[in-house]
């Protein structure tokens, strides 16, 4: 059998580590619930309870008058939307109070002195400062604040509850050292994060303000998907691109509601993101540049190359990021300690090259600029500029960009708030930007090396995250430039062919999926499963049988189980749930045991039931959770790897620790 095999290997196992943190949602008996909950309110001011039938809740369809229905109905779309209005005005208030945080804590650090170096030990002192602080509060308070957040996000929307990662002390943590973080001058983006703290807003008031909520996992999911989205509208000041991540990275199967929803709440949002104005520009993101030289047909090799190099960005980084990580989680237990050694190194690499001492969104302001008025910026050329100011400038480039892809690659994941967008955007922009001067010096003058930046953001974002629509989108919205929308089409095309031929088709954080061992199914995955349910199946099951006239229920429960399948004389009758263990319900799925694997599988991701009973001419015969189905598949696909830890990294860790430990 095929469970015996996967739990002797160690390797198997360590791929669904997780999955004990994850509750399955049954969302055909959600949707019971819910309706039933829904009638017995029309026809009491009491709560039920939600162990309320469906057929007991279809009797009071009779009772009902069609005004009150309707009054319900539109009672509680109210209690919906109010909860929208208010997710997104926080949302956008908690985004104005971090952007004005992060810009104070990174003046901070700089322009002490007149002495460069004691501007340089300072730097160097408030970066180490923020990026502990940050790490060790996060540990100590709320160890879900650390990371990206939305691998987890993805993953309890698709149906797998985690409450303890969308709690209030990880909102207040994730929120408030994100500011830190970022001011620490680490590799590191506040996107991803800006999800997660949004979709723990989401999370924690409509449970608190709407106390029906706690109890309906429907109502939940479409306010996390929206809370999300939102997230990512107030990061980068674009409420449609936020409206396509959450479609297309979120969730791929969004009801049309659902779209309203997100689109609403990121409008609520970024409105109120605008009236805070934390910029004091009026505008909602940080900068906004205007290109007024139009593209040319003879560039779209110029911008295929870019593409190139955001599809092969997304390979290595991926790739060599899963391995430190490995190597994190296997050989560094000391996750302050690793913090302080990063922001260390990060600033002393930084600090002397203005493409990497300043925070990274200012960094991408000068990349993108069109230089149009180039006697007032150092990182402008004028048109009369000496090869070795050229030299040099290409130099400062080439170096921000070796240095930032290897720092980004170790600090991604890391024990603090972090994401990997805007770090990913200014690596591309990097690129972009020595390639527009080099096609700018060599092939045509009036090439605009600020246009090649804005794309080369473009394609290294798309190329780490697998996204394609939305992050045209965001482009547009976060600098404006219209009249590139066709170039920009060209290059994410490009990288999503690239990625596709280096075998690199998932994101960053579908990657981290499988390696963290999280319970996901991706829909816009090919799922190709041969055999029957029957070779699948779990044949142990721990059934209730009804011709036993006294049941230990105690015992029972001890054995952990959701639910429990109810069988007479060995057919399968009822189910019953582990709240309400004497009260027999008929709402399951059942297959015969000849049932196609595949079958099965659409089973899960069309109806999404926890459990799928397998009968055998009536008979129960055994059951497949919707967690083994995914087990079955890693089982099926499975290839052993060798022991690929970075060693020599561990060995150099160790070493500096234990130098460490008298201080």
């Amino acid at each position: 059998m095929w469970q015996q095999a996967y739990n002797e290997d160690p390797q198997l196992r360590h791929r669904t580590r997780a999955f004990k943190q994850y509750r399955t949602i049954d969302w055909p008996r959600e949707k019971i619930i819910e309706n039933s909950q829904y009638l017995n309110a029309l026809k009491s001011d009491n709560r039920p309870s939600t162990s309320d039938t469906l057929s007991s809740a279809m009797s009071f369809l009779n009772e009902i008058s069609t005004m009150k229905l309707i009054k319900s109905r539109i009672w509680t779309g109210v209690q919906v939307w109010f909860i929208i209005t208010i997710v997104g005005i926080v949302i956008g208030s908690i985004a104005a109070w971090l952007s004005l945080l992060t810009e104070y804590l990174n003046e901070l650090k700089l322009n002490w002195s007149s002495f460069a170096i004691v501007n340089f030990i300072i730097y160097m002192a408030f970066s180490v400062l923020f990026g502990v602080f940050a790490s060790y509060s996060c540990l100590k308070f709320a160890p879900n604040a650390c990371g990206s957040g939305i691998s987890e996000v993805k993953t309890i929307v698709s149906g797998f509850s985690r409450p303890s990662f969308l709690n209030f002390p990880t909102l207040i943590l994730k929120a408030s050292m994100l500011p830190f973080t970022i001011a620490s001058g680490l590799s590191v983006g506040k996107e991803g994060p800006s999800v997660h703290y949004a979709s723990c807003v989401g999370n924690v008031l409509s449970r608190s303000i709407i106390p029906w909520f706690n109890d309906s996992s429907i109502q939940l999911s479409d306010i996390v998907t929206a809370s999300a989205g939102s997230g990512v509208a107030v990061a980068f000041g674009s409420p449609i691109g936020g409206v396509l991540f959450a479609l297309e990275e979120i969730s791929s199967g969004l009801k049309l509601a659902t779209v309203w929803k997100t689109f609403y709440m990121s409008l609520i949002a970024i409105g109120t993101l605008q009236l805070w104005d934390p910029f004091g520009t009026g505008q909602i993101v940080m900068f906004s540049v205007r290109y007024e030289i139009d593209w040319k047909w003879g560039e779209v090799f110029w911008f295929i190359l870019l593409g190139v190099f955001g599809g092969v960005y997304g390979r290595i980084i991926s790739y060599w990021n899963i391995k430190y990580v490995k190597f994190r989680q296997s050989s560094i237990k000391n996750g302050v300690l690793e913090i302080a050694l990063l922001t260390l190194v990060t600033s002393v690499l930084s600090y002397w090259n203005i493409f990497m001492r300043f925070e990274m969104t200012n960094v991408m302001e000068m990349l993108f600029d069109p230089c149009i008025d180039t006697e007032k910026k150092q990182y402008c050329l004028t048109n009369d500029a000496s090869l070795f100011k050229w030299v040099y400038l290409i130099t400062l480039l080439l170096y921000a960009l070796i240095v930032r892809m290897v720092l980004v690659i170790v600090s991604y994941g890391a024990k603090v708030p972090c994401g990997i967008f805007v770090p990913s955007m200014t690596i591309g922009a990097t690129f972009g930007k020595i390639l527009g001067l080099l096609v700018g010096e060599v092939v045509d003058h009036q090439v605009n090396s600020g246009i090649y930046a804005f794309l080369g953001a473009g394609a290294a974002l798309s190329g780490i995250t697998g996204l394609t629509v939305s992050v045209v989108v965001i482009m547009y919205e976060l600098t404006g430039a219209i009249k590139y929308i066709v170039p920009s089409m060209i290059v994410i095309v490009t990288v999503r062919v690239v990625s596709v031929l280096c075998g690199n088709s998932e994101g960053i954080a579908d990657q981290m999926i499988k390696f963290n061992g999280i319970p996901y199914i991706d829909l816009k995955e090919e799922h190709n499963m041969d055999g029957v349910i029957g070779d699948v199946m779990v044949r142990q099951v721990y059934c209730i049988d009804v011709d036993i006239e006294e049941l230990d229920y105690e015992r029972i429960l001890e054995f952990g189980k959701k639910e429990y399948p109810v069988i007479k004389n060995g057919a399968l009758v009822g189910v019953v749930d582990r709240e309400s263990i004497k009260e027999l319900r008929c709402d399951y799925v059942s297959v015969e045991i000849d049932a196609d694997t595949s079958t099965v599988f659409d089973i899960f991701t069309q109806l999404g039931p926890r459990n799928v009973y397998v009968t055998k001419n009536g008979q129960l015969v055994g059951l497949l959770s919707r967690k083994d189905m995914i087990r079955y598949e890693i089982y099926s696909k499975f290839e052993p790897q060798d022991n690929d830890n970075l060693e020599w990294l561990a060995s150099l860790y160790t070493s500096i620790r234990e130098h460490l430990n008298p201080f």
